[in-house]
């Protein structure tokens, strides 16, 4: 008997394991959530299957996190890259989005150089040939829409689409003005740059915000919830909108950005 009930709890807590999402975690005593959203895309956020962390490395390749560092990390498959981009993870996210509530044949992503990468292109069989710093797009196969096929299309993007294009497809908004699926964007120079989401928002009686923070690690498709550094940062595992800055900027400046994209 002892050892149905063992087993029975066993498999109650595996299968909330696997159910679970940003929207399952708790908020700190006195807090409740703010349905505030920047958009369609953003208001699927809370619905985002999270696991347990493990061991990865941070977004700078060599940091190696522990679990007590970060709250969770998301199920989103990793790609296949060369190099890992700091928003790998947030670019799988808005695919996958759009793959499933989008209009397909407007999905298109700016890249770091300006250009912009239109899914319609590579479903046609257009690939990029790079010539300099630019890309021409030339026919190389046949039509494809299958999800395989758009997934090498989000692995492109991903591996040139960074920051630089992010903070040039956003808009600054102020503090007051947060809204679950904005961005903070740090250019800490020319090579290094972080971004963080908001992944969610809560407030107390005395209108104090916190939220949920996800960046990216390595490879850098795995997006994780960071933990608060220490309680000045936040209350819990969530952040305050400093503690999440300094998080992303690591004493650099870091920006509230809000996405043009069509998400």
């Amino acid at each position: 008997m002892k050892r149905s009930i063992f087993l029975s709890a066993i498999l109650i807590v595996s299968s909330l394991a696997l159910g679970r999402t940003v929207g399952d975690i708790e908020t700190p005593p006195g807090y409740t959530r703010i349905g505030r959203i920047a958009g369609a895309f953003a208001e699927t956020l809370s619905e985002t299957e999270i696991v347990e962390p493990g061991e990865f490395l941070a977004g700078d390749g060599a940091t190696l996190h522990c679990e007590e560092d970060v709250i969770a990390k998301t199920t989103i498959s990793p790609f296949d890259n060369k190099q890992d981009v700091g928003v790998d993870g947030i670019v799988r996210l808005w695919g996958d989005y759009l793959w499933r509530y989008g209009r397909r044949g407007d999905i298109a992503f700016p890249l770091d150089n300006g250009q912009p990468a239109r899914w319609s292109d590579w479903y046609d069989g257009l690939r990029p040939k790079r010539s300099g710093g630019r890309f021409t797009f030339v026919q190389e196969t046949t039509p494809s829409g299958s999800k395989e096929n758009f997934d090498r299309y989000l692995s492109f993007v991903a591996e040139e689409m960074g920051a630089i294009a992010l903070r040039r497809e956003t808009l600054p908004i102020a503090d007051d003005s947060i809204a679950i699926g904005d961005l903070i964007v740090s250019l800490r120079d020319e090579k290094v740059s972080w971004v963080g989401m908001v992944l969610d928002l809560c407030r107390n009686q005395k209108g104090e915000r916190l939220l949920l923070l996800g960046t990216c690690g390595t490879p850098s498709t795995v997006l994780y919830l960071p933990r608060p550094f220490s309680p000045v940062q936040g209350v819990g595992d969530w952040h305050t909108l400093d503690g999440a800055r300094y998080a992303i900027g690591a004493g650099s400046k870091a920006e509230l950005r809000r996405i043009r994209l069509k998400l």
